[in-house]
């Protein structure tokens, strides 16, 4: 029930909440105050109109006066007349901006009953409020509420803008599901269901030859190395490394079998009388063998010097670049030492050299070195001084970004 004791504090709130409603209903959705008058235009003009659930101004003419007072621009109140006349023409009532009463006397609708829902009729409302219409259009008005209710027709002209997504078909449903088969999820915690398959490689335990390799390899990564040691990680590229390997095989040393062969070859001809050179031509192979090859280098015989990049301990080898720069002997650092074996029949060779060539091979040779000069030699000149190693992990680049980003945060405040 709504409250009509003037000590209430909360009469006036509930009888312009309900005056609200009924306005509300009278104009069937269309008219709301807040859009014809505005709000606190409104809120003023009924709290002079009704105090204590008692409605003190029921002169038309002088509310109409008291809302126009409220309303301080122009503009509000030519707004106020259109939308007037639009909800007029949507309820098929007579022009309310334009309509006064004949007389200028109090037209009060009384009401009995308590304010039940919305969808009764107006009579239902127990309050007093000024009647701001025809009474024969109020009457029209509720008849029509109690027939069923029918479409409005549209506000305006526009089209309503698509869905920005399509929805799904209301007549769409899923397929049913079998009531038998039962969900049965598995539960993957500890000492619960069989875990599914994974890469477990990171787990085994590999043989200690397998670990000393990752390690060896994380660890160059990640120290600082000298630059020494580190010009061993430029090696010669593929294309030139596998002309050069061609042009080895020409220059192998023989084999064993060649090696009987060629002597038997030679002591039958010292037999005849003959001459050693006459029968067997001067060998020209590969030199190999660490100490040799050092010492080919120091007296300026060596050609081309060919060093393994893999060479274990690397403290063998890791003086032959800069000896070679100084006697001025064209090097380079191949992979691996194994392939240079397979030249002089071992199983890993650390160095090779070149000495002579014969005539036929002399404008190869040539191209072959100057190659290596330009694609290598000149290409590393600036590397092969500097640092390497320094590389770190995922995890430690992420933590020093984060103590970076704390440290610039805290400079900041």
């Amino acid at each position: 029930m709504i409250s009509t004791s003037t000590e209430s504090p909360l009469a006036l709130i509930d009888l312009i909440q309900v005056f609200v409603e009924a306005l509300d209903r009278l104009f069937e959705n269309v008219c709301e105050l807040d859009l014809i008058f505005g709000y606190e235009t409104m809120h003023a003009t009924l709290s002079e109109m009704i105090v204590g659930g008692v409605v003190v101004e029921t002169n038309l003419d002088k509310i109409v006066q008291g809302v126009r007072a409220q309303e301080g621009s122009r503009g509000k109140r030519k707004a106020a007349e259109a939308t007037s006349s639009a909800v007029s023409r949507a309820a098929g009532l007579p022009g309310l901006g334009g309509w006064r009463p004949a007389s200028t006397g109090s037209l009060v609708f009384r009401a009995n009953a308590a304010h039940e829902s919305r969808s009764s009729n107006l009579a239902s409302l127990g309050i007093f409020f000024p009647l701001l219409v025809p009474l024969q259009s109020i009457q029209r008005l509720s008849t029509a509420a109690s027939l069923p209710s029918t479409a409005m027709p549209p506000k305006s002209g526009k089209k309503v803008a698509a869905a920005p997504f399509p929805q799904g078909k209301a007549g769409a449903s899923k397929k049913p599901k079998n009531p038998l088969i039962e969900k049965r999820p598995r539960n993957f915690g500890i000492g619960q269901d069989i875990q599914p398959k994974r890469n477990l490689s990171r787990f085994v335990k590999w043989p200690q030859y397998v670990r000393l390799q990752r390690q060896k390899k994380i660890l160059n990564l990640r120290l600082k190395v000298p630059p020494a040691i580190a010009q061993f990680r430029n090696t010669l590229d593929r294309n030139l490394a596998a002309q050069t390997f061609k042009f080895l095989n020409k220059y192998r040393p023989e084999s064993k079998a060649e090696k009987k062969e060629r002597l038997l070859r030679e002591a039958t001809a010292v037999a005849e009388g003959k001459k050693k050179e006459d029968v067997s031509k001067k060998p020209y192979a590969v030199k190999y063998g660490l100490n040799h090859v050092v010492g080919l280098i120091e007296n300026k015989k060596a050609s081309l010097v060919l060093i393994a990049h893999d060479v274990d301990p690397i403290e063998l080898v890791v003086f032959l670049p800069a000896l070679c720069r100084k006697m001025g002997v064209p090097y380079a650092i191949i992979k691996g030492k194994a392939r240079l074996g397979t030249v002089v029949h071992k199983k890993t060779a650390a160095v090779l050299a070149i000495t002579e060539v014969r005539a036929e091979d002399q404008s190869e040779f040539a191209k072959l070195v100057t190659a290596i000069k330009e694609g290598y030699s000149d290409k590393y000149e600036e590397k092969r001084r500097h640092w390497g190693g320094g590389i770190m992990g995922a995890k430690a680049i992420a933590r020093q970004e984060k103590k970076r980003k704390a440290v610039e945060s805290a400079v900041k405040i």
